[in-house]
């Protein structure tokens, strides 16, 4: 079904080719064989109730999570599944706007079809805990004040809010069955109840079949995706212990904001894992920090994120074959495609994973700057991000998108040196690398502060790029 709304946005993107676009995808779908089963996928969403429904890209979009549902509406997908993170700041009264919107989308848990569309949502910890940044200070003094705050967090009154949102019953872990298949999900908090529920439900879940099942929670399951995160996993290890006996299982979390073009995006060990990214502001992540995007670094908070991260707002549709996850990766900023369709085998192969990180690793290009490309520096008056005017140092060179979506460049790591001896080290993340490859800006910079390297001397710069896996060739230029 196409609406007005469908119309006004490509409209506002390059029309021809959008509106070409979406109607090669629905001829394509209307010609092509159906999967077994097709899922929407998105995760923190982050809404707030802040009475704006547009592209708001500082705090949690409407607009966004709206447009996520008709796109999943017109791809006539079976079930969506939301990993966590549904009101920002754990008001009823978000969680209320998230059931409000699907209902609109989705009247009665219906597509346009009428057929049944199975909403499998979670809470994650800004559902569970966000009231904790609010339900302080002054309001705590006003027994008036505190009860009606304490009234609008859903911390404390899980299913009471979640019957208010939604008009459904809450448990802490249930299961539901969509065409056949099995999905095991688990609140925030309540992932480590998973496997005794499982034990004790083991006939009507029938997990040991041979087609996949999906685990749906917040945080990724330990010691799988993006291992920093996965090191202090909130359910303590007990789900990776458990999944690690099922081959066929599929588990989706989001939780760390990674972008889909990320490599590291989907797992493999003894089972499957799958980054489901956010509807909010993507993550540029190295060893575990959150670095700037061609920003000042110095005078910046811990843990920033550029600006750029929330250009990038990203879900999924997964259709669910006998052998297969066929998982396409959508751009929701941009209304297209994030990257080629990602083809993973399930059940798992344990002993040689295709999807394991070591896997990828030898599959993986190697960034790489195009064939001439150079680096320079030059001095400038400019200010820093405390908005004060001092001397710089702008180093520039061409992205190192050489490499296609098989090389892409999450980052560089930029070295200065005088006479051989290193006087400063940088990382500096590629401006959307969670776009697509044709939309990473041909260039980069890093700027610095011009007293961060010597007066004196001449300063050379090395720039390498650094992918998912793999290291680029450097290139180095100077600057006297």
């Amino acid at each position: 079904m196409n609406t007005r709304r469908q119309f006004i946005q490509f409209a506002g993107g390059g029309f021809s080719a959008a509106w070409a676009m979406f109607h090669a995808r629905a001829l394509a779908d209307a010609v092509a064989p159906r999967p077994p089963l097709r899922l929407g996928v998105v995760s923190d969403i982050h809404i707030r109730d802040i009475g704006k429904t547009g592209n708001d890209y500082t705090h949690g979009s409407t607009g966004t999570f709206r447009a996520a549902l008709e796109y999943f509406r017109d791809r006539r997908v079976d079930a969506v599944v939301i990993a966590g993170d549904m009101a920002d700041t754990g008001r009823v009264s978000e969680l209320k706007l998230v059931g409000r919107i699907w209902n609109e989308v989705f009247p009665g848990c219906k597509g346009a079809d009428g057929e049944r569309v199975e909403p499998i949502f979670v809470y994650g910890n800004h559902d569970a805990r966000g009231f904790r940044g609010w339900l302080k200070g002054d309001v705590t003094k006003d027994p008036e004040k505190l009860a009606a705050a304490r009234k609008d967090a859903i911390g404390g009154q899980e299913a009471e809010a979640w019957k208010q949102a939604f008009g459904w019953d809450w448990k802490g872990v249930y299961s539901v069955k969509v065409k056949g298949y099995t999905f095991l999900c688990a609140h925030w908090g309540y992932e480590k109840d998973i496997p005794a529920y499982a034990a004790a439900h083991a006939a009507e879940l029938g997990l040991h079949a041979a087609r996949p099942f999906f685990c749906v929670q917040h945080p990724h399951p330990k010691g799988t995706l993006f291992s920093y995160w996965g090191k202090g996993a909130e359910d303590g290890g007990q789900l990776t212990e458990f999944l690690k006996d099922y081959p066929n299982a599929v588990s989706f979390s989001g939780h760390s904001h990674m972008g889909l073009t990320d490599d590291r995006s989907v797992w493999q060990g003894a089972f499957t894992a799958v980054n489901t990214c956010t509807l909010l502001q993507i993550s540029t992540p190295y060893h575990g920090e959150w670095q700037c995007v061609n920003s000042r670094r110095r005078g910046n908070p811990p843990r920033h994120m550029g600006p750029t991260s929330r250009k990038g707002r990203q879900g999924m549709v997964v259709d669910v074959w006998p052998d297969r996850l066929e998982i396409e990766r959508r751009e929701f900023v941009l209304g297209e495609a994030a990257g080629p369709v990602r083809v993973v085998p399930v059940p798992a192969n344990p002993a040689n994973p295709e999807y394991g990180y070591a896997a990828q690793a030898a599959r993986a290009g190697a960034p790489r700057f195009p064939v001439g490309a150079a680096v320079s520096a030059r001095r400038q008056r400019g200010k820093d991000t405390r908005g004060r005017l001092e001397d710089q140092i702008v180093v520039e060179f061409p992205s190192a998108c050489a490499g296609g979506d098989k090389g892409r460049v999450l980052l560089y790591d930029i070295v200065a040196t005088v006479e051989g001896r290193q006087v400063g080290a940088w990382k500096l993340a590629q401006e959307l690398h969670f776009h697509p490859i044709a939309r990473i800006p041909a260039s980069s910079r890093l700027v610095i502060g011009a007293d961060e390297v010597p007066a004196a001397g001449t300063v050379a710069f090395r720039v390498t790029p650094v992918g998912f896996f793999r290291r680029g060739e450097p290139m180095t230029g100077e600057m006297r």
